[in-house]
């Protein structure tokens, strides 16, 4: 352990050891709470907003961390996040940072949780990130209960559409051959399909595939925008915090990058820090690596050369969270009008393949 990688160096040379290679790692993540398991069953955003505004309160009302923690393990409802909490409240209790603790639940706490926490602590506006956190889940709480009937809509269709095609050849062939049927091969065609995409959602959020991931999340052209706002708020947010705190613009680009929970723009945003710290303009720096619109940069650069980059800033993050909201609706939206369409869809396929059984059905009653 060590706070940095030249002292690391330093501490193992003195021990006649020749480090080749040396990264920064993380706490040790909890047994119980990394697993594939975990990982199929991820906590319900609405959950985790309401485990992220009873800490950011409990810390605004002078609760220490430790205790705030302890406090939230006999209060929250969620049996996983209370575990979580009270493991955590004991190891703050030797020391150890907020956002360390959260980092070893990586199955619970979605990547950027620890990343915006430990920016919280560093540059002293941690009630502000929880608070942030919290709005953020809620947001994504209000789009899976909107979606959420349209993922019973869709389940419906299917199954009427497997179960009742298969209806007209009763007529020829009976209701035993229709149990069988749907004994030998409909149920567990429905059954195979459902843990197919339960297991597909576990696979996908294994830490191996998080960039992956996140390039796919990004890059959807209506139910990426979400996420892509969601982690622009994230990188402003942080910023103006360091801003606040007096940190050096490139330090706080780089906390800021970790905050988005996106290691495609956390690497960008390390890029312009580098930019930055050599002397360049943010604006610039920040069109290079391409981690914000243009209509932000434009907004940053502006309070950069007049001195007012904090205000800039705050400006930004009102926007990117109108955009957000825009987001929010635009996906409801798309996702009643894809629930109709998939609908019409399955249910011409359906009707197609129940009439042409009718008329099997016939031609073998009458031995046609």
């Amino acid at each position: 352990e060590a706070a940095d990688s030249s002292t690391a160096a330093s501490a193992l040379r003195s021990q006649g050891l020749h480090p080749i290679r040396i990264r920064e790692g993380g706490p040790e993540a909890a047994a119980w709470a990394s697993g594939f398991r975990q990982r199929m069953r991820p906590v319900p955003p609405s959950h985790l907003a309401q485990f992220f505004t009873q800490l950011a309160s409990l810390i605004r009302a002078g609760v220490n961390a430790h205790e705030a923690m302890g406090e939230l393990s006999l209060q929250t409802g969620d049996r996983r996040l209370a575990r979580a909490a009270r493991e955590i409240a004991s190891r703050l209790a030797v020391g150890e940072a907020l956002a360390d603790g959260m980092a070893r639940y990586p199955a619970l706490f979605p990547a950027h949780v620890p990343a915006a926490v430990r920016a919280g602590e560093e540059f002293g506006g941690l009630p502000e990130v929880l608070g942030s956190l919290a709005e953020q889940f809620a947001t994504d709480a209000t789009i899976e209960a909107r979606l959420r009937w349209v993922r019973y809509y869709y389940g419906a269709i299917v199954l009427l559409a497997v179960f009742v095609a298969p209806f007209p050849l009763m007529v020829a062939r009976g209701m035993g051959w229709y149990g069988r049927l749907a004994l030998t091969t409909l149920a567990p065609a429905v059954v195979g399909a459902f843990l197919l995409v339960w297991v597909l959602r576990g696979v996908m959020n294994l830490p191996t595939l998080a960039r992956v991931r996140s390039l796919v999340l990004l890059s959807l052209p209506i139910f990426g925008s979400v996420a892509r706002w969601s982690a622009l708020a994230r990188f402003l947010e942080t910023l103006r915090l360091s801003q606040r705190a007096g940190v050096t613009l490139d330090r706080g680009l780089e906390m800021a990058g970790q905050a988005t929970g996106h290691a495609r723009m956390a690497e960008a945003a390390s890029r312009a820090a580098g930019q930055v710290r050599e002397g360049g303009p943010l604006g610039q720096a920040l069109a290079d690596g391409r981690v914000v619109p243009a209509r932000v940069r434009e907004m940053l650069a502006t309070g950069e050369v007049a001195g007012s980059l904090e205000r800039s800033i705050s400006a930004a993050i009102d926007w990117a969270a109108e955009r957000r909201q825009t987001a929010v609706a635009a996906v409801s939206g798309v996702a009643a009008g894809g629930a109709l369409a998939f609908g019409a869809i399955v249910t011409l396929i359906a009707l197609a393949i129940a009439w042409r059984n009718y008329y099997e059905a016939l031609f073998e009653r009458y031995g046609v």
